[in-house]
């Protein structure tokens, strides 16, 4: 026999001929089916015989990582035997279920190459399934899934005597299914699948399905994004990521409108510098609609970078000389909070508490200053700040998370003062692992109210849609694996 790679299963189909495998695994045009293969039979010993694979079907948007894994299934029609029967009708079947939760108690089926496993057959394990975070898909911890349990069914409601269950999922996801052979994963089986299986049973090419968001990467390379600031750099009206890491580099991550990303530019190369940006706001200070960036330095420099786009990280102004009073600006964020139509304020934290607004500002420099709180212990411990429009008024809020987890929102904000104070205890343990926010349009209402926060495991969450209160919670990145 030849080398056996991944594991398939017969799935009820109306003609009968249908299997479903990993949508990693090869090419149908080169592989056969072997239901209940046996190590050292010839062809003609094997049970139920060897079945040609005549067309595979795979979702295009399939990748190996990111949340192009969780479609990382396909079905293979297969050609009648020498008799003329389909292979239903030889084997049985199972039966493509939805399913039904993350927590779900399955038997799986799968063979390992003889590389792995000596002994060449089948590893069964009965197990109950909990959840990869961060992604659409099952997680079983069952020792024994070496490669070639590529597409083994994870069954519910396994029949011992008859071999067959409801299939509500297939090894395979992120990584081609699991990192070693004690841990694997499935793909959650939504509609997804069942518009794969309909393209199967009709047998129709390959079908254009909505794109979907680029992956921003893993928790292990996310703990090392040092700041992050928002703001359209496209020139598309729809909020984008710039990142800051701690070896320098600066990335933009160009936004889908929808709560995504649709990939990642290179602004800059990791290099000293950009080490020492201490603190850095996205805002309108050119007047162009197109989004520029605020950076202070280490040494108290202050720098404007007018109109940041996908290309560059654009002209280059200075603010602030180095040595100025500004080595003193804790956190900096920028919004609309005066009367003009533009998010060219900005707020300051200074190291002694107290709290500054500088209005109008750009090229001309940060000179209309407005004290909002006089130097005080309370804001010495304001950590975090990110200015958005929360309560979707048009005047800009203040969203403030202090050193002990707590938040606090800040309405209306302007050169009145900081408006009225909501704060919040709740969850205060877990926002103690903020490490940076920011806000922006990141979703479909176009309301910069969505709110984007780094872990300290390096996930990355966007809470849509925040007001007084966190809004949706959807994970961008799942955290460091432990």
């Amino acid at each position: 026999m030849a080398t056996h790679n991944c594991t398939a299963s017969v799935v009820h189909s109306p003609k009968g001929n249908l299997i479903l495998t990993a949508g990693h695994c090869g090419n149908g045009d080169k592989y056969a089916f072997v239901p209940q293969y046996r190590t050292g039979k010839t062809p003609a010993q094997q049970p139920h015989g060897i079945w040609a694979v005549d067309r595979v079907f795979r979702d295009p948007r399939h990748t190996d990582y990111g949340p192009g894994s969780d479609l990382d299934f396909a079905f293979a029609t297969v050609k009648p035997d020498k008799e003329g029967r389909q292979v239903e009708r030889v084997t049985g079947a199972n039966t493509l279920t939805r399913t039904p939760g993350y927590q779900v108690a399955v038997t799986v089926v799968g063979y390992p190459s003889a590389r792995h496993a000596p002994r060449d057959q089948a590893i069964k394990c009965r197990v109950k399934t909990t959840r990869l975070s961060g992604y659409k898909q099952l997680r079983m911890a069952c020792g024994g899934f070496y490669g070639g349990t590529s597409g083994s069914p994870w069954l519910m409601d396994y029949d011992e005597r008859t071999g067959t269950g409801k299939v509500v999922g297939n090894l395979g996801g992120v990584g081609g299914g699991g990192a070693t052979d004690s841990v694997s994963y499935a793909p959650y089986y939504d509609g997804e699948v069942f518009k794969l299986y309909d393209d199967a049973v009709n047998d129709v090419g390959v079908v254009e399905r909505t794109p979907l968001p680029a992956s921003l990467g893993t928790g292990e390379t996310w703990q090392h994004a040092r700041h992050l600031a928002s703001g359209d750099h496209t020139g598309d009206g729809k909020a984008d990521l710039l990142v800051v890491w701690d070896d320098g580099k600066v990335t933009l991550h160009p936004g889908d409108g929808k709560g995504g990303f649709t990939g990642e530019r290179v602004l800059k190369k990791a290099s000293a510098t950009w080490k020492h940006a201490t603190t850095v706001t996205g805002g309108d200070f050119t007047g162009d609609a197109r989004s520029d960036l605020i950076v202070r330095w280490s040494d108290g420099e202050v720098t404007l970078y007018g109109d940041v786009s996908a290309t560059g990280l654009g002209t280059e102004t200075k603010l602030a000389a180095a040595g100025s009073v500004w080595k003193h600006a804790g956190q900096i964020t920028a919004g609309r909070f005066s009367g003009n139509k533009r998010n060219d304020d900005v707020v300051v934290r200074w190291s002694d508490g107290e709290v500054s607004l500088y209005t109008d500002v750009g090229a001309g420099g940060l000179k209309k200053e407005t004290r909002l709180r006089k130097a005080n212990a309370t804001w010495k411990r304001a950590t975090l700040l990110a200015g958005g429009d929360f309560t979707g008024n048009g005047s800009w809020d203040l969203l403030v998370r202090w050193s002990d987890g707590r938040r606090s929102l800040y309405q209306d904000v302007g050169a009145g003062g900081l408006g009225k104070e909501t704060r919040t205890s709740a969850s205060a343990s877990l926002w103690k692992h903020a490490k940076a926010v920011t806000a922006g349009a990141h979703t479909a209402n176009g309301r910069p109210d969505d709110l984007l926060v780094r872990w300290s495991d390096g996930e990355v969450s966007l809470y849509a849609d925040t007001t007084t209160k966190l809004g949706r919670e959807v994970n961008l990145v799942p955290p460091k694996a432990s």
